[in-house]
């Protein structure tokens, strides 16, 4: 008997272990993504804070690609 609740206990320490490193593995990946989709709101809001002062400059307006370019770069990794 003391046994079986020995392996019991083993079994519940794992199973805890298990389940707070999977709860551990979640919050980490929604917490990189709130900071991804942080990331590319501010940068559109530069982007288009960029265009808006650019008005009909071309030159401006290639500068303000840059910004695209970033996004364009966070969204393949």
């Amino acid at each position: 008997m003391k046994h079986q609740l020995g392996i019991l206990a083993l079994l519940a320490a794992v199973t805890t272990i298990n389940l707070a490193a999977c709860t551990s593995a979640e919050e980490r990946a929604a917490e990189a993504q709130a900071e991804y989709t942080e990331e590319k709101t501010k940068t559109l809001q530069e982007y288009k804070a960029c265009v808006d002062d650019a008005g009909s400059d071309e030159e401006d307006l290639k500068k303000c690609e840059g910004l695209l370019k970033a996004i364009d770069a966070m969204e393949s990794k």
